[in-house]
Formats: structure tokens, sequence, C-alpha cells
């Protein structure tokens, strides 16, 4: 990862950073820290309902119940319990919106829905999120019981956990982070490392625990997916010649505070296509807010593709697989680029760690305004300066380097 930015004095601080963790909770409110710590001790009474770790486990059931870009960061560690434990049978709980980041990989056997109503970003009310909440994990339990798995790892290191599910379904092995609570139910705890290094990489402290004789290397967590697992790319982009270039532009994101600026991408369109005329720019999007974004800037330049709201998720990710260049913000776009080593520009934000969260792939740059108040481990500011004093300039020239290599690059892995 390239961060060609960092050279510059840092500016601000326009909002004080707040702590990333109480303790030994990934909780930043003190009061609910203790209260976690209390749930944790009465807890610690209830039955254990344990069982060794299996020297060989058939049926593994694994938890990430995030959001897409989490999702999509536990491929790798999917990938190596799968090729370390080939005859086992693998089941996985996420959310419904998660649900497309794997569904097709060919890595899970079985896929759980939970719902939970703190994760669920619908427009949903929060009595219809907790309705949901409720009917898809009573049905999962069910599911989970009758699958009888021998060994649970649940990935997600924040509140809430699926360590309670694996609990009540009798799973014998469980593993999990006591970052996000509910440590006491958990067969084999594990204090999340908090290490400045892809997050990927941090679920190996989890993996280790089923065979600590033979520990993962760092790297080898590294999320990828198999390129004959895709589908063909869509009718629109398959038009004129076969061997056509692209670069795939993803101007919005999940939250608005790492919103970079209409204009800017506006900009950088009109640039990137005068200095590349023989690449097509791609736009790409979901939902009506990023839909209406780049019906905007589909007009920036001439011969620019809109295919924001008109592919699926499958159609999707064998257009970003298919590029040049992928540029876009903080978003599960630039980890869906990394799993085929796609070569990404990514406008970052301060609020968390680029460290930890940057896409995990061999070509990517990171741009990011450096501030003395970065990562404030915050849900933006007002100023937000962090993205939005990146210039088009430094985006443009990152896409440069980029694709000066990209275009005479072949990945010998593909």
């Amino acid at each position: 990862m390239i961060l060609p930015l960092a050279d510059m004095e840092p500016i601000g601080p326009f909002a004080e950073p707040r702590p990333s963790m109480r303790g030994r909770y990934l909780i930043r409110d003190a009061k609910k820290a203790v209260a976690m710590a209390l749930i944790d001790a009465g807890l610690s009474l209830l039955p254990r309902r344990a069982g060794p770790m299996p020297t060989s486990p058939k049926r593994i059931l694994l938890a990430d119940w995030g959001h897409l870009g989490d999702v999509l960061t536990t491929m790798g560690a999917i990938r190596a319990l799968r090729e370390r434990y080939p005859a086992a049978t693998i089941g996985m709980i996420v959310g419904s919106w998660g649900r497309p980041a794997i569904a097709a990989t060919g890595l899970v056997d079985e896929l759980h829905i939970v719902d939970h109503w703190r994760i669920n970003r619908s427009v949903l009310s929060i009595e219809e999120k907790h309705k949901r909440h409720r009917e898809t994990q009573a049905a999962a339990l069910t599911e989970i019981r009758l699958a009888g798995y021998d060994l649970a790892i649940d990935f997600y290191p924040f509140f809430p956990a699926a360590h309670p599910l694996f609990w009540q379904a009798g799973v014998r092995a469980r593993i999990g982070y006591t970052s996000a609570g509910f440590g006491s139910l958990l067969t084999h705890p594990v204090r999340w490392p908090d290490e400045p290094a892809p997050f990927a990489d941090q679920y190996r402290v989890l993996l280790d625990r089923v065979d600590p004789l033979h520990p993962f290397a760092p790297g080898t967590l590294r999320p990828v997916r198999a390129r004959d697992t895709l589908v063909p790319l869509p009718e629109d982009l398959r038009k004129g010649t076969e061997d056509q270039r692209y670069v795939v532009f993803h101007p919005g994101a999940g939250a608005a505070y790492k919103d970079w600026g209409v204009e800017k991408w506006r900009a950088l369109l009109k640039r990137l296509s005068a200095s590349h005329p023989q690449l097509r720019l791609v736009l790409t999007g979901a939902g009506a807010g990023e839909m209406a974004i780049a019906g905007d800037l589909a007009t920036s330049a001439s011969g620019i593709l809109s295919l924001a709201g008109k592919v699926n998720w499958e159609e999707f990710i064998s257009v970003i697989a298919g590029a040049d260049l992928v540029i876009c913000p903080d978003t599960a776009t630039g980890h869906a680029a990394a799993l085929f080593n796609v070569p990404i520009v990514s406008i970052f934000t301060g609020t968390n760690s680029a460290a930890q969260w940057a896409p995990y792939g061999k070509r990517v740059e990171v741009l990011l305004r450096p501030m003395v108040c970065a990562p404030c481990n915050r849900a933006g500011c007002a100023a937000m300066a962090c993205v939005r004093e990146v210039e088009v300039e430094a985006v443009w020239q990152a896409a440069v380097r980029q694709l000066t290599r990209s275009l005479t690059y072949t990945d010998p892995h593909g």
C-alpha cells in the first residue's frame, strides 16, 4: 500500500479523536464497557457446553454478519481453511446484505442468514429491524443445530458478536474475539491484536487456535477470488471491440462523510478522458443516491458508460475484475478490486486506520490528506478535510502511475 500524500504537513485538528476501544472491548463509551464486563461476568456462570478442539474438524461454522466490505475481508481466511481441511463442510453466518459477497465464490457450502438489528442499514423502523433480527436468528439457530457443527469461528471483532448464537446452538469448540463482548461464551477466547496491519491478516490469531502447531504465515490470508467463478461482463460493456480496456469510477460510498465531492469526480473524469482517450470510463454504483451521482457524472466527457443500478452483484464483480484501474472512496468496491489484484486508487478518510482498512492488494494507492486528528474514530466531522482536501491533480497522478504499469502488466496469478 502506498500513501503518496504522507509527506505533507498534517493539518487540523477539526475533531478531537475518540479512543478506539475501552480496555478489552471495542466500545468507546466507558459505561457501556463496564456494562459489558458485568454481562461477561454473569455469563461465565452458565454451563460451558465445551468440548476439545477437533484435530480434523468435519463441520466448520464461520460468522461475519458485518457489511459487504467486512465479509470480503474474510475470503482469504475462508480459503485457507478450505485448503487445510478440504473434506470439511463449511457454513457461514452472514447478514442478507453480506450474502452476495460470498454466495457464488464456491468457498462456503451453507449460508445462514441473520440480520442483526444493530448492523441493519435498511430503511426499516427500529421495531421492524428487531422483528427481522428475531425471525432470522430463530431460523438460523434451527439450521445450525441440525447441521451439527463441531467448530465455530467468529471473525467480527465489534459488538454485536455471534458468540451467543454459537453457544445456544451447542457448538463444542468456539473461537472469537473478546473485543466484541460475550467472550465468556467462547471456549477459545482471543484478544483482537489491533495492529497496524491489514485487517484480514489479523484473523490469523483466530485460525491459529485451531492448530497452534501449524500457524498461518503473514500474508497468507489476503482475500482472493478465483476468476473462473466470474459471470460474463454485462452486454453494455461487451459492445465494441473485444479487447476494450476500461477504468471503473465508483464515486459513491456507504456514508456521506466519505464523499469526495461530485465536482472533483467530474474534473477527474474529464482529465483522465483527455489523457487516456483509448480507455473507456465506466461508472458504477447501487441505490438511488449512487445512481443519481452517476447520472450527473455520465455527461462529464464523451463515451462514459454508466452501469449504476443496471447490474447485479456478480456482474458488478466481473466489471471490477476486468478493469485496468478502479478509483473509489473507502468502500467495498476497493476490497472487491483487491480480490483480483486490480490496481486501485482509493480516496480515503482519516476516520479510521488506512493501514488496517485499506484494500489489501498488491497495487493500491491510498490518498489521504494527513491530519493531526486522524484517525479520529468518529463517524465524520463537519470539515472532513482529510478527504475533501485531496486534490484532483493528486488522484489523476496516482491513476496515471497505476495505468502506466497496468496497460503493460500481466498478472501471472490471474
